[in-house]
């Protein structure tokens, strides 16, 4: 046995007798004739086993508190480094369309000259310019909050390995476990080691072993020495009640386990089919703006064939394709979390202390 701080506790033995008595009487108020009894009542080794199993099973405790913060702290870790993946491929496509931007920017602006220019495309430009360097700043700042929150500094990220969305939807992985409260559980092992030792009691028939010393005093050959056994046959009806008690207690116990197994494992299951659902749209759209790209790009590479093509359209190409990934991270992310919380919900968040949830 461990203690908090560390240091190994042996368990006490329980003892071999559980009560001693000494009595003493005198008759007729002659101490001469004085009567002494010592007495001892027995343990069984039943009773003895009942009560080292029950003393260890409270020394062992569970601090509860303790393992949810754990979880509590680690479900926040996951989510997170989910956060920054997210952000990582969200500031990697920005930075691709800042990029198409400025050279959209470059084209107007050589094609302001004209006198049919439509302004108001220069001007709907440099706000979009405005608004992504807005977006910049607000994920650079976010990225900053999480890593101060993990104290990291200057961190560098690599999110090789990371689980992709189509990887989740092939199969959705790990299972619903069927484990209850471990307050509940411990509370049935409790009243069961609790009715090991009732029952252990209600078994012993050895009640007492005495041990007589009686007078006169004053004549050796006269003075009496005896020995004596006790016996019982245990019929009391607290026992029973206490028993039956105990009993009751374990059986709502079982159901009240059975009931929280039961509607968390349906929940599950709800959450894991809504998943596949909004996955089966994300996976429609995934293959939508694929096969709208593959088309443009198409359509693009008849439009450079063309002598003094309008290089506009190609820009335009490219960001449209470039905005369908932010859309398609934006469904991702939600995607994301709800799977974090269903393999949370299944029992599986709290074991996988090394990122297991978010590998490949």
């Amino acid at each position: 046995m461990t203690t908090e701080g560390g240091e190994q506790q042996q368990a006490p033995t329980m003892p071999w007798f559980e009560k001693y008595q000494f009595r003493t009487e005198t008759r007729d108020f002659d101490l001469d004739r004085q009567e002494y009894t010592f007495r001892m009542s027995p343990s069984t080794g039943r009773k003895r086993r009942a009560l080292t199993a029950l003393y260890n099973h409270q020394e062992t405790a569970p601090n509860f508190d303790a393992l949810e913060s754990q979880c509590d702290a680690l479900a926040e870790r996951y989510t997170s480094w989910l956060a920054l993946y997210l952000m990582d491929q969200e500031l990697i496509i920005l930075t691709k369309l800042r990029t198409i931007l400025n050279d959209r920017q470059t084209v107007l602006s050589r094609q302001a000259s004209s006198l049919d220019f439509d302004w108001s495309k220069l001007i709907r430009l440099r706000q979009d310019i405005t608004d992504l360097d807005l977006r910049f700043s607000r994920l650079n700042t976010e990225q900053a909050r999480i890593n101060n929150s993990l104290g990291l500094s200057d961190a560098s990220f690599t999110f090789a390995g990371f689980v992709t969305l189509p990887e989740i939807g092939k199969g959705f992985p790990g299972a619903f476990k069927l484990a209850a409260d471990p307050k509940l559980d411990y509370e049935l092992e409790t009243v069961a080691r609790e009715l090991e030792l009732e029952k252990a009691e209600r078994k012993q028939y050895f009640d007492f072993a005495q041990l007589k010393y009686r007078g006169p005093h004053t004549d050796l050959p006269r003075e009496r020495l005896s020995i004596g056994l006790g016996f019982q046959l245990p019929n009391s009806g607290d026992k029973m009640v206490k028993i039956r008690e105990l009993e009751l207690e374990e059986q709502s116990l079982r159901r009240e386990q059975a009931a929280t197994v039961t509607a968390d494992r349906v929940e599950y299951e709800e959450e894991v089919a809504a998943w596949k659902i909004d996955f089966g749209h994300f996976d429609f759209m995934t293959s939508a703006y694929q096969k709208e790209k593959e088309e443009l790009i198409r359509i693009g590479a008849q439009l450079k064939k063309k002598q003094g093509f309008n290089p506009l359209p190609l820009l335009e190409i490219e960001e449209r394709a470039l905005r369908n990934d932010l859309r398609m991270l934006d469904l991702s992310a939600s995607l994301y979390q709800s799977y974090l919380k269903i393999r949370e919900r299944g029992g599986e968040l709290c074991p996988a202390v090394n990122g297991e949830l978010l590998l490949q």
